[in-house]
């Protein structure tokens, strides 16, 4: 769910804050998938 989530936010259907706000438990999967991607930059702390 967390790569599904992640590729979500990097094709712009969802921002990184709406998904953090909404699955929390998520975060350390769509941060080591947007890192592993080099889209770091949408991660926004």
């Amino acid at each position: 769910m967390a790569a599904y989530m992640a590729q979500r936010i990097i094709d712009g259907a969802y921002t990184y804050d709406y998904v953090i706000n909404k699955r929390p438990d998520l975060k350390a999967g769509i941060d080591t998938y947007l890192t592993e991607k080099e889209k770091a930059d949408l991660i926004i702390a």
